[in-house]
């Protein structure tokens, strides 16, 4: 079993997972705001030039009954945004 472990939801929704992740490894930070280029995953039907803009993010972490080390669960929940410049730029200056 991996110790860790990302969900990123299909937009507008809190229960559909659209992918789902495991490693032995932290997964590196994502944060509200944040752009997922999905464009080399169509597990959802994403149609082309779709990114994900992260809306929230959820952990959950739990020990396993007997287990040395708990586990990390991050859930990430996300809105359907076009791929462009302007999109991928939004909150710079």
């Amino acid at each position: 079993m991996k110790k860790y472990a990302l969900e990123i939801y299909v937009p507008n929704s809190t229960s559909d997972v659209a992918a789902h992740f495991e490693s032995d490894m932290p997964f590196s930070s994502i944060g509200k705001g944040n752009i997922l280029n999905v464009g080399f995953y169509t597990g959802y039907g994403a149609p082309p030039h779709t990114a994900l803009r992260v809306i929230n993010i959820e952990h959950i972490i739990w020990q396993h009954p007997g287990a040395a080390e708990a586990s990390h669960k991050i859930c990430v929940f996300t809105e359907e945004v076009q791929d462009t410049h302007e999109v991928r730029m939004a909150g710079y200056s």
